[in-house]
């Protein structure tokens, strides 16, 4: 079995540069998370409506598009295109593709955090993440 080749970063971010990005970030989240709520709250409430008329006519009536959707995906793909990874939106958590000592590993920041302090390596996450200062 051949190991699948992972797909190159588009660039890599010094710790400057990903701190810098951070102010930026944490609005562009918090947008982000209450467009989810949004969906949520709309998906929730044509659930309702939808299970109420099956109910009392037996129909399923075609889902309507929702409108935050494409803002949703419009949001994400404007953080990717910044070369960051969008990890967990809910918990505000991104990573950065950085070389430490010559080696890939991803910085790793978290919504609500001053600025970017740990990292990890690629086959791990956010759980496994160390204090940038350790190993140095």
């Amino acid at each position: 079995m051949r190991k699948r080749r992972r797909k190159p970063f588009q660039r890599y971010f010094t710790v400057a540069e990903a701190n810098a990005l951070v102010p930026d970030l944490s609005i562009k989240l918090l947008r982000l998370q209450a467009m989810l709520r949004r969906l949520r709250e709309e998906y929730g409430e044509k659930e309702t409506e939808l299970f109420q008329r099956a109910q009392s006519n037996g129909k399923h009536p075609e889902w309507e598009a929702s409108e935050i959707a494409p803002e949703i995906h419009k949001a994400v793909d404007e953080l990717h295109s910044m070369g960051v990874l969008l990890r967990d939106i809910e918990q505000g958590i991104v990573d950065f593709p950085h070389l430490r000592n010559g080696r890939e590993v991803l910085l790793c920041w978290r919504l609500g955090e001053k600025h970017v302090q740990y990292y990890h390596e690629l086959d791990t996450g956010f759980r496994e993440r160390k204090p940038l200062w350790e190993d140095e």
